[in-house]
């Protein structure tokens, strides 16, 4: 399984890079510290070599075998990525396979957000006939280093009426559904 036609786009603010040291020698690695995580992974794609994308958090083991069988079944209209967290039924930004086709169709990454553009990303993905697959988010060993840089409460919120507004159909269900767990979490207490 080689990778020499893809392209690992690692965005950071990190100066010590755990990914970077598990990834291949065959696949092109881009690291990127632009300001903001949608910025660098659109500047990342746009710096890249090869159209077989992958965008890998700086804190994981690479799957270098996961991504190579994932990518001998994908076409250039599927998104493959860890699945999310119920009840989100997308994938998360941790470890995200495209082509640079689709990337193109759904318009990149949005640059005025830095959370919710993974499922942002996803949910236009279906949007425009594309298939989402979830991988094993298990599979992918994650340090979860801190960076700070987490939602609270209110960034959460803020987040769903985001994702609420731009896909409504879509995400409306999924943001009553977190709203719901969350009151009645609240009412357990």
């Amino acid at each position: 399984m080689s990778l020499e036609n893809v392209s690992v786009v690692v965005p950071t603010a990190r100066d010590q890079i755990h990914t970077t040291d598990t990834i291949p020698s065959e696949a092109e690695v881009v690291v990127r510290r632009d300001d903001g995580l949608n910025v660098a992974r659109n500047a990342g794609v746009e710096a890249a070599s090869n159209d077989w994308i992958v965008i890998a958090d700086d804190d994981i083991d690479f799957p270098t075998e996961t991504v190579a069988r994932t990518i001998d079944r994908m076409d250039d209209r599927t998104l493959a990525g860890l699945a999310d967290f119920p009840p989100l039924r997308w994938i998360i930004g941790r470890l995200m396979i495209f082509h640079r086709d689709l990337w193109r169709t759904v318009g990149g990454f949005d640059e005025s957000r830095h959370h919710g553009g993974d499922t942002d990303f996803a949910i236009r993905v279906e949007k425009v006939g594309g298939q989402v697959v979830q991988l094993d988010r298990e599979a992918v060993p994650h340090y979860d280093e801190d960076t700070g840089e987490g939602m609270d409460e209110l960034e959460h919120l803020e987040w769903m009426a985001y994702l609420t507004r731009r896909h409504p159909a879509k995400f409306g269900p999924v943001a009553g559904r977190i709203v719901g767990r969350k009151v009645l979490k609240l009412l357990r207490r």
